[in-house]
């Protein structure tokens, strides 16, 4: 049998062998940074996405909703929480009337009940096809024109284009499914108004949804109401100045509130950054910890390592070999601890991405693998990075001492 070579990686990996609980100890030290980097970088890549496309696809500039339903649109519109509201269609005339306003499209919302007569308990979303300008923009088919029994729903909804759903005791045929848009619509469902009136008309369920038994004689006609109005402004105009000469003309009288596009993407963006700065100054603490505990562990053994780093000195190894035998060891240590972090990250954030998400109340869109990949080799990267660093004083101390000294010393 051939003699085998001991080279600095293969005598480190038997090193660290004799040594087990210790450098477990530190490995799980490194995973547990590499776990916070990775994970974190990941969640925050998808909620960035997320932001993106609220961003650039909000698509109007201006949502007027009745008084007091602000923050219950908002969670509507951005994490698909199921709510029932209303107001008068009349109101309609009187904002395209105001100054600044270049196109509106109303539309109404209504909760689907936890309820045999229902297939899922989701958000339903009554829009108006002719003047819809928020809601085509997500739609994977052109559709021209819906059936009265036909729906949109969200890419997040279970079903295929051709299944059939029911909403209070009502079988409707799925037209097409709304790309990702990585907000509440993903888990809405979509129908013409009309067909959304049509469904309320005489529906004995529906006083269970507010357990409010006048509840349709206040909506008699159904047509004479909806949820909300979304408003495109005129170029140039500032959304702002709109939304208040709204306000100004018909808050009162209609008894409206208002949300303002711009502030719910300013809002959504200073509650990312916010995560993300949390997550990065954990993980740079750990990192921090881990070198320090590291060099620490490795200074420690300083002393009681002399002797063998003479006996390879002796045996004709270089100052550069000693300190490569070294360096590999620490290196190992984080490379293994930063691939089971990596790991644990991995099979916790994508199994658990939806409840994860529904927590942090935040919209989010999927990334690419090649992101995913770049996140890991970044992590892997540092955490390697953080081994040779941590022993570097070790390594310098190690390969300075007089072999003849330290031979003695031990007798």
């Amino acid at each position: 049998m051939a003699d085998k070579v001991f080279t600095p990686h293969r005598l480190a990996l038997q090193n660290l062998r004799r040594k087990p609980y210790r450098n477990l100890g530190l490995a799980a030290l490194v995973g547990i940074f590499s776990a916070v980097l990775f994970g974190g970088s990941i969640l925050n890549g998808q909620l960035s996405k997320g932001l993106e496309s609220l961003s650039a696809r909000l698509g109007a500039d201006v949502l007027i909703v009745p008084y007091g339903y602000e923050r219950v649109a908002t969670a509507a519109l951005l994490r698909g929480e199921p709510s029932t509201y209303y107001m008068r269609k009349e109101v309609l005339d009187s904002i395209r009337a105001v100054p600044g306003v270049a196109a509106l499209t109303p539309q109404f919302f209504l909760a689907s009940l936890i309820d045999s007569c229902c297939s899922e308990h989701v958000q339903i979303i009554g829009f108006d096809p002719e003047s819809d300008f928020l809601l085509r923009p997500w739609m994977q088919n052109i559709i021209t024109r819906l059936g009265d029994d036909e729906i949109v729903v969200g890419s997040k909804i279970i079903t295929s284009v051709g299944d059939r759903l029911f909403f209070f005791g009502k079988t409707y045929r799925v037209a097409a499914k709304m790309a990702p848009t990585g907000m509440g619509l993903d888990t809405s469902v979509f129908m013409p108004l009309e067909t959304l009136y049509a469904l309320i008309r005489g529906n004995p369920y529906l006083p269970k949804l507010l357990e409010n038994p006048h509840f349709l004689q206040k909506l008699d006609p159904p047509e004479a109401y909806i949820s909300s109005v979304a408003v495109k402004v005129d170029p140039g105009t500032s959304p702002k100045a709109v939304g208040n000469a709204i306000m100004l003309a018909h808050a009162v009288e209609y008894n409206l509130d208002l949300v303002i596009a711009e502030n719910i993407v300013a809002e959504t963006a200073r509650r990312l950054h916010g995560l993300a700065v949390s997550v990065y100054w954990v993980a740079a603490g750990i990192w921090l910890l881990a070198i320090l505990v590291i060099s620490l562990v490795f200074s420690v053994s300083a002393s009681e390592r002399k002797q063998e780093m003479s006996l390879y000195r002796l045996l004709g190894a270089q100052r550069s070999w000693v300190a490569g035998l070294l360096r590999w060891e620490a290196f190992s240590i984080c490379l293994g601890g930063s691939l089971a972090g990596i790991l644990v990250a991995f099979c916790v954030i994508f199994p658990f991405s939806t409840l994860i998400f529904d927590g942090l109340q935040l919209p989010h869109l999927g990334i690419s693998g090649g992101s995913i990949a770049g996140y890991a080799l970044l992590t892997l990267a540092l955490s390697g990075l953080s081994g040779p660093l941590a022993c570097a004083n070790t390594v310098w101390s190690l390969t300075r001492f007089d072999v003849y000294s330290s031979l003695r010393e031990a007798e």
